[in-house]
């Protein structure tokens, strides 16, 4: 198991390593020795320009919109690695007009741990969550899928399931706002159909058509957006993160 999993940081590393620094990024992505694993999903409503910092480095090149992901969703370029310890991190809208509020946080990371950073709210009142994924590497042909709860309502919302058609049955169950399943099992190699439902109801908030979970990978399913809004640029919805 240890083994397996050096592999993946290994595999990741050598993605990063090769990477070019440009447009005034952070350069501690070169490496794994002795760092942190980090990634970024906006999930604040309406984020359009999103840049995140470590300790006023800025880490991505490519303005992120709310369900983006950085480095990307991709099993290779999962996590950007940076030095671990107690670090400032600032995420903020590139546009001087903005309305949307920088926001900071600080944060300790462990040497050789994985974590994703979620921003949250609204517009003028982001908010900032750090959510240590600890996983470890499926053995046989299933997949290890957590379900992360980011949803956004002024107004009281009822925890949320998330079902899978393709199981006939929910993955994870009764995850309040800003609340995590652990990571499930779940099948591998077949499309499924991913639906949010508030918890003991059977009508889906949203949902997430024809993707297929791989064996032996790891998964985020993050619902994000406003809970009332079903359209727009502040839509409920679902973003999936493969974890390496």
């Amino acid at each position: 198991m240890k083994m397996k999993l050096f592999l993946i940081i290994a595999v990741i590393g050598l993605f990063t390593a090769c990477k070019k620094d440009f447009d005034g990024r952070a350069t501690e992505s070169a490496g794994t020795a002795n760092k942190s694993f980090i990634r970024f999903v906006p999930g604040s409503l309406a984020a359009a320009r999103n840049f995140i910092s470590i300790d006023g480095q800025r880490l991505n090149g490519t303005a992120l919109a709310m369900g983006g992901v950085f480095p990307g969703a991709s099993t290779i370029t999962a996590f950007a690695t940076i030095l671990p310890g107690s670090r400032t991190v600032r995420v903020y809208d590139s546009l001087t007009t903005t309305t949307q509020t920088p926001v900071s946080v600080s944060s300790s990371f462990d040497a050789g741990k994985f974590y994703t950073i979620y921003s949250y709210d609204t517009t003028n009142a982001v908010k900032l969550i750090v959510k240590q994924d600890e996983f470890s590497v499926p053995t046989d042909t299933t997949a290890n899928v957590k379900f992360v709860n980011i949803i956004f309502s002024s107004s009281t919302v009822p925890n949320v399931d998330l079902y899978s058609r393709r199981k006939r049955a929910n993955i994870a169950t009764n995850i309040a706002p800003l609340g995590n399943s652990n990571y499930i099992k779940h099948i591998t190699g077949l499309s499924d159909t991913l639906e949010v439902r508030a918890t003991g109801t059977t009508t889906p908030l949203t949902i997430l058509n024809n993707f297929t979970f791989n064996k032996q990978r790891t998964y985020n399913v993050v619902f994000r957006g406003r809970y009332q809004s079903t359209s727009g640029t502040m839509s409920r919805g679902i973003t999936v993160l493969a974890t390496y």
